[in-house]
């Protein structure tokens, strides 16, 4: 900014007098008002020898449009902000009740209820083949996918071990991969839980889901809604 002169001493600017239409502010930051006022008091205490140019005076039109424009951005921002998170918080509601993936190695078989997921596939094969073990790492069944196409492939185990008889209801692991001639490909498993309620955060970290397999998750961990 054009330092402030006068025609017989140069001006102090800690001695003028801006107008408020309040309380003094603790902030040091000028606002609006004050950046204009202080623009104002300069264009009456000019050096009338030297006045100011146009190109000096649009140049502080410039600098004050520039504030008022990032003042107004501030407060659409922050308009996004409270619309994007309602946003969330009505999505995460409309979850309830609904079935989902999510990335997990591990299920629980009740012993009537299948477990039920998906393998991510990065290419069409009918290689494709879902394991589970006990937890002692013991191969309990092999179920190949068959022909698929890249994408989700979906996937049940019954709970039939490769024998025929029903595995004891618990935890098992499961592993995914593409077995092929030029080797193993593993794949992510996905894993099929219900949503039973839904929690909003107010901290800005995010809402969250709790699923009937006892996971809270954010909505970003979820792969699919069924």
């Amino acid at each position: 900014m054009t330092t402030i002169t006068s025609t017989n001493t140069d001006l102090d600017l800690a001695g003028l007098q801006l107008a408020s239409s309040g309380p003094a502010k603790a902030s040091k930051e000028l606002g609006q008002e004050d950046f204009l006022a202080l623009m104002i008091q300069q264009l009456r205490n000019q050096d009338p020898l030297k006045p100011m140019e146009n190109g000096e005076f649009i140049g502080q039109m410039a600098q004050f449009s520039t504030v008022s424009g990032i003042a107004d951005m501030t407060k659409s921002v922050a308009g996004l902000t409270d619309a994007f998170k309602s946003g969330q918080a009505l999505q995460a509601a409309s979850m309830v009740g609904r079935t989902v993936l999510t990335e997990a190695s591990a299920g629980t078989f009740t012993g009537s209820k299948p477990v039920a997921g998906a393998v991510d596939l990065p290419y069409s094969t009918s290689a494709g083949v879902v394991r589970v073990f006990t937890n002692s790492g013991e191969l309990v069944r092999e179920i190949p996918l068959g022909s698929q196409q890249a994408g989700l492939s979906n996937f049940a185990w019954d709970g039939k071990m490769s024998n025929g008889q029903t595995a004891p209801a618990g935890r098992y692991q499961l592993t995914a991969a593409i077995e092929s001639g030029a080797g193993s490909t593993a794949l992510t498993t996905y894993l099929a839980s219900k949503v039973e309620s839904v929690t909003l955060s107010g901290d800005g970290s995010g809402s969250q889901i709790r699923t009937d397999s006892g996971a809270s998750l954010r909505l970003s961990q979820v792969k699919a809604v069924m």
